[in-house]
């Protein structure tokens, strides 16, 4: 285990640099996600960092994010690349520190993007730039550093394809849990940088190669969803609770085929594949936040051949016209929290065309204990069926309404 990094002064050595905190006025830009706000003193500087719900380590910065800053590479890097960037805690700190380094965070997830975007612009840090992205899609140019906190469940694959990528593009350093000790060792030129309670560090050196672009990395299995054989990537939720309740939803859809429908929070396409089997002649549209997840959401398509639009974006009705579907079908999500489930209902009745409807999957907790005192007013919501500890709840729209 190598000692003390020399990249940056010790911090005994190095006057603390407090950047001021967002205002509250800059909190409210992350909208119904805004949930909390930490403090990160990492490299000589504090920050404080507006956390949104429904990301990676919410509650407190993340052990393995701080180990990473603790073992950067050596030198004051003019370039960084940070994989995976969630809110910021690991770019923005040295964003702050070297303010003449340009760096680039990319996450998959729009929410993480925004959130990292909101704080660099909070914290006046000019040198970030923050973009979407999956693995290193779209990224060819040469990094000093490329620093990756990597997720915990992203399988060897996509492991490998993240050190062997970032190789290609300059010094990689990343930081995983020690379940993924192993597979992160075994890896060609793979050097341990320190070890933490729970956490290890590892660097890897430039190698020339081509960085490989090929979503079949995630692929963790198959799985079957209303006859449908599809492809389920690393990280899609595990519960079989879900995809029981995701059926209950499924078994909810009207018989008679709607004009048009929007599947929002569609992951890796189960609900609008069942959909476009079921109703193949009807405009199909399908949401999701996440990038892991539209990929495989058009693989699954393409290995149907079926044909439905894709969208990216970070609500569900973003770009689309008041009244444009005969049918809104989609789930909350729990850990997203009460005032993005309202936000979310309110978009859902304001996308129905008169004499459509929605149907929105909940769980009976969420229902009991959000729903039912906190609905929007303007929201006319009925519970058409509970089972499985799921509810689904009908919104409607009159044909004269």
């Amino acid at each position: 285990m190598a000692g003390p990094r020399r990249g940056a002064p010790a911090p005994a050595q190095t006057r603390e640099k407090k950047l001021p905190p967002p205002s509250p006025a800059a909190f409210r830009a992350l909208g119904p996600y805004a949930r909390t706000r930490l403090v990160e003193k990492a490299l000589g500087v504090t920050l404080s960092l507006d956390i949104p719900a429904d990301v990676f380590s919410t509650q407190r910065i993340d052990e393995g994010t701080l180990l990473l800053l603790e073992h950067l590479p050596e030198g004051a890097p003019r370039t960084v690349l940070d994989l995976g960037c969630g809110y910021g805690a690991l770019g923005l700190p040295i964003a702050a520190r070297y303010p003449a380094a340009r760096l680039v965070l990319v996450d998959r997830d729009l929410l993480a993007v925004a959130a990292s975007a909101h704080n660099a612009r909070a914290l006046s840090l000019a040198n970030v730039t923050a973009q979407p992205g999956l693995g290193y899609r779209g990224i060819s140019e040469p990094f000093d550093w490329v620093l990756c906190n990597v997720p915990a469940r992203i399988g060897p694959h996509g492991i490998l394809a993240l050190v062997e990528g970032g190789r290609a593009l300059g010094n990689v350093r990343i930081v995983v849990i020690r379940d993924l000790m192993a597979v992160a060792s075994a890896l060609e030129g793979a050097r341990l940088i320190a070890a933490g309670p729970r956490h290890a560090v590892y660097a890897f050196a430039p190698r020339p190669g081509e960085v490989v672009h090929d979503d079949g990395v995630y692929a963790r299995d198959e799985t079957r969803f209303g006859g449908l054989g599809l492809s389920r990537p690393h990280d899609a939720s595990e519960d079989p609770a879900h995809a029981a309740a995701l059926a209950v939803l499924a078994d909810a859809l009207p018989r008679k085929a709607p004009a048009s429908v929007l599947c929002f929070r569609a992951g890796y396409g189960a609900l609008p594949l069942f959909a476009r089997a079921r109703w193949p002649g009807a405009r199909i549209v399908a949401q999701d936040r996440d990038l892991l997840d539209t990929a495989f959401l058009r693989r699954n398509a393409d290995a149907h051949r079926m044909f439905l639009e894709v969208r990216e974006t970070l609500f569900f009705r973003d770009g689309l016209e008041n009244g444009s579907f005969a049918l809104v079908a989609g789930e909350l999500s729990p850990s997203a929290g009460e005032a993005v489930a309202l936000r979310e209902l309110a978009d859902a009745a304001a996308l129905l065309a008169p004499g459509g409807e929605a149907l929105i999957l909940a769980s009976e907790k969420m229902e009991r204990e959000w729903l039912r005192t906190a609905a929007p007013r303007a929201v006319q919501s009925t519970i058409l069926l509970r089972r499985e500890g799921a509810c689904i709840l009908r919104i409607s729209r009159s044909r004269g309404g």
